[in-house]
């Protein structure tokens, strides 16, 4: 049993599940200097769209790398259950496709756990 509750973990199963790379461009190798990709030069991704994938990864990997800290954590500290709700919004962000939003609001519990982490040294490591 978790302690995140159904919502949390109705939320995140999508975001954990989620495969990491996805695109013609990210399932191929990128081709050699003066060659050009298979299908012309209009298969290539814009570099907006490369961008938005670069932070909607850097996004999912932070989110993971919370959830996984989380659920040792809360046995050692149950107050680290208030963690939940500002990373759940973070979720959230992440599936209506705000990946800076989400990004900050994860840097943000990031900076708290660590915080934490130096007053109480009994915590997994990040």
């Amino acid at each position: 049993m978790s302690f995140y509750g159904t919502d949390a973990a109705q939320m995140m199963a999508p975001m954990m599940t989620a495969p990491m790379m996805t695109g013609p461009v990210m399932t191929t190798m990128p081709p050699a200097p003066g060659q050009q990709l298979p299908g012309g030069a209009g298969s290539a991704m814009t570099a907006p769209a490369v961008a938005a994938e670069a932070m909607r990864q850097q996004a999912a990997a932070l989110l993971q790398r919370c959830y996984r800290w989380l659920e040792p954590a809360v046995t050692v500290l149950p107050q680290v259950a208030g963690f939940v709700p500002p990373l759940v919004t973070a979720v959230a962000q992440y599936e209506a496709q705000q990946y800076d939003a989400c990004l900050a609001q994860t840097s943000a519990v990031i900076i708290a756990i660590r915080q934490l982490q130096l007053s109480v040294p009994t915590l997994p490591p990040f």
